[in-house]
């Protein structure tokens, strides 16, 4: 991390709180006007002027981060992701059936990434996690919040596979 950089954390508002301080939702760094993002697709810095971000957030929406905690964030890809056990519905979860799958999601400045992991042991785009929040949906599907580790046991459990969750 560059001294001369200033770094920021975003928290983006949600209906359950999945973004904090600690476990935030964007990472930004300034030098001067210049504004950058941590791509949590890519992984590498993006400078905003070069990508399809239109704008950085708000300064005043931004929680000011030390080089070192930057630094921590960035090396850490799992703080960044959000994970649950998929459902097909609420009645399931209730009756205890075993979930159908896992899926998670990252919140990129230029992407929203759900996933699930499906059949031919890959992750694949998933609608399941906007159905899920998407009040006009009238089956949608159950989830339950996990952590990352959780979910690696959960998915070790379902597919008898190891590693599932590395990015």
């Amino acid at each position: 991390m560059s001294e001369q950089y200033e770094y920021f954390v975003e928290a983006v508002p949600t209906v359950d709180d999945l973004y904090s301080a600690e476990r935030p939702s964007s990472l930004w760094r300034r030098l001067g006007e210049q504004w950058e993002y941590l791509s949590l697709v890519e992984w590498e810095w993006q400078n905003v002027k070069d990508s399809g971000v239109l704008n950085p957030p708000l300064l005043e929406s931004l929680i000011p981060v030390g080089a070192e905690r930057a630094a921590v964030l960035e090396a850490d890809r799992q703080v960044w992701v959000r994970y649950w056990a998929h459902y097909v519905d609420e009645q399931d979860w209730r009756d205890g059936e075993a979930p159908t799958t896992v899926v998670r999601r990252r919140r990129s400045p230029e992407h929203v990434l759900d996933e699930s992991f499906q059949e031919g042991d890959v992750w694949g785009t998933t609608d399941a996690i906007l159905d899920f929040y998407d009040a006009r949906i009238t089956n949608p599907p159950h989830l339950i919040q996990l952590s990352a580790d959780e979910a690696e046991e959960l998915l070790q459990e379902m597919f008898g596979l190891t590693g599932v969750t590395e990015l």
